[in-house]
């Protein structure tokens, strides 16, 4: 969640609409219980409490993500049920105080009713102000091939800040001169920019030694155009390392991928403390875990198996088993897949709501993983995949983890693709790695467990 600050214009929709919120929760105790009453600092700040309830449910509902929302009809129903099961659960709350807290349950309901019809038309409003002409940002691609495509395809399924694609330029003799989208060929830039009204250029050409137009660049950057590197972008927006064109130096170079010692011990001691609390509290769980799956089919309860650890060295996992004992009988290593028949019935159930992976608890009070880091894989898919996938050994670089970024960001990966695009995530997490993204990720991981995503 604390990752929506990130951005400053989803920083910004959500400060608007806490005031909203906080503004509609007054107004509906004043409608029932009279402005005397509530026109109190202390009322304010039980407004600013149930608006924090509220909007904790907009974010995991997936209106404060990087992909906004722009359908009014699947916007309206996605706050309204949001804001419905606010109202549940402060509900559930109000039943535990006195009568007189009970009865102003009322003005709360009526003022997330009214930010319930409120709040998809300011972001609708919203949305049209920033894509008008008066307030769009025009902007112009340099370059084709991977980069550029990802960059075109990021900015049209993310929030960019009101960025209108206008097009792109390309080198003379591209085999992609004749694309819809291609304006024209570099040289061509002061005329199109001029003629488009560009105020934002993004530069993905791959061959760039005598090939950009360098002058005419530095000429719009004077006259305050703004012109930034495509990776930089596709990092920005979507929160991935785009890793198909990424070079060693960009990562020696590169602000990031250095941890400070300070940070290692912040995540050391988040570690040991939520471990020690989730062993304690998750133990009556995990006693009927271990019944059920002892129950369901013949073999031991837990699963152990060798994974690599940080800077590739190996240890021992420990999971709840949710397979049969002879899942991998002719001694192969295999992805899970979706219905894989080798899963149990219990198995299935444990997967799903992420049960198995408790016993990992241990392995993060031990040291050898972290409760945030990216997913621990078995050596030998490690060493195909490092030839597959550049940088992908970078990813040991840092503890694996019982959750990550790329876990709460993307599906179970079962493929090679899968893996680059988790890849990505990887690099981007350990790029910024701190301990209030990782609090964030904790957070997100409450989410993904609660909507069953990704598990197989």
């Amino acid at each position: 969640m604390l990752e929506l600050f990130r951005s400053r214009r989803r920083a910004i929709v959500w400060f608007v609409e806490a005031g909203l919120l906080v503004s509609l929760v007054c107004a509906g105790a004043a409608v029932i219980e009279g402005f005397r009453d509530v026109a109190t600092v202390s009322r304010v700040f039980d407004a600013a409490a149930i608006t924090l309830v509220a909007q904790a449910s907009l974010y995991y509902h997936g209106l404060y993500g990087p992909s906004p929302v722009r359908d009014l009809r699947t916007l309206a129903w996605k706050v309204a049920r949001a804001l419905g099961v606010s109202v549940l659960l402060l509900w559930l709350v109000f039943q535990g105080f006195s009568d007189a807290a009970t009865e102003r349950f009322g003005a709360v309901a009526l003022g997330l009713v009214a930010g319930a019809l409120v709040l998809p038309l300011f972001r609708t409003g919203l949305a049209r102000a920033v894509a008008s002409d008066r307030f769009c940002k025009r902007t112009l691609v340099l370059g084709s091939g991977p980069l550029a495509d990802a960059v075109i395809t990021g900015a049209r399924t993310h929030d960019t800040g009101g960025m209108r694609f206008v097009g792109r330029l390309v080198q003379e003799g591209d085999p992609g001169r004749a694309a819809p989208d291609v304006l024209g060929v570099y040289d061509e830039l002061p005329r199109i920019a001029g003629e488009y009204g560009v105020r934002h250029i993004i530069v993905c050409a791959a061959d760039r030694r005598g090939k950009l137009p360098i002058d005419a660049l530095l000429e719009l950057k004077f006259r305050g155009v703004e012109i930034e590197e495509g990776v930089e972008f596709y990092e920005r927006i979507t929160g991935k390392i785009f890793v198909r064109e990424l070079r060693p130096s960009q990562l020696v170079f590169a602000n990031g991928f250095r941890v400070a010692k300070r940070t290692l011990l912040g995540k050391r001691l988040l570690d040991v403390v939520c471990a020690s609390i989730g062993l304690v509290l998750g133990a009556p769980l995990m006693l009927l875990t271990a019944i059920a799956v002892k129950l369901d089919s013949p073999g031991p309860v837990l699963y152990s198996q060798v994974r690599a650890g940080v800077f590739g060295r190996p240890f021992t996992i420990y999971k709840f088993r949710s397979m049969r004992t002879d899942a991998e009988a002719d001694g192969k290593a295999r992805w899970a897949s979706e219905d894989d028949p080798r899963v149990t019935r219990v198995g299935r159930f444990i997967r799903r709501a992420r049960l198995d992976e408790l016993p990992q608890l241990w392995n993060v009070l031990c040291g050898d993983m972290s409760l945030v880091g990216p997913r621990p894989e078995r050596p030998s898919f490690t060493e195909e995949l490092e030839r597959e996938i550049p940088f992908f050994r970078q990813r040991l670089f840092v503890k694996p983890g019982l959750t990550g970024y790329a876990q709460v960001r993307y599906h179970y990966g079962a493929t090679t693709e899968d893996q680059l695009e988790k890849l990505q995530h990887d690099l981007f997490y350990i790029k910024t790695l701190s301990v209030w993204f990782d609090l964030s990720i904790l957070l997100d991981t409450v989410k993904v467990v609660l909507l069953r995503i990704g598990s197989r």
